[in-house]
């Protein structure tokens, strides 16, 4: 159950890059794009799925 927590904690810290590197990008040019808009549904989709296995592999 370790290796469900630690692919957990991966795909959250990747879902959190992703959306970091969004707002970043959108603030930088000043309008978001398509690609924006897909890697902020992207990470946080990611995120979301990391916490749920992170939190199954406690129990």
């Amino acid at each position: 159950m370790k290796g469900l927590f630690y692919v957990g904690l991966g795909m959250q810290l990747f879902g959190l890059t992703a959306v970091g590197l969004c707002f970043i990008s959108g603030i930088r040019m000043g309008d978001y794009g398509r690609l924006e808009l897909l890697q902020l549904v992207v990470g946080s989709f990611v995120f979301y799925i990391g916490h749920y296995l992170k939190g199954r592999s406690s129990n």
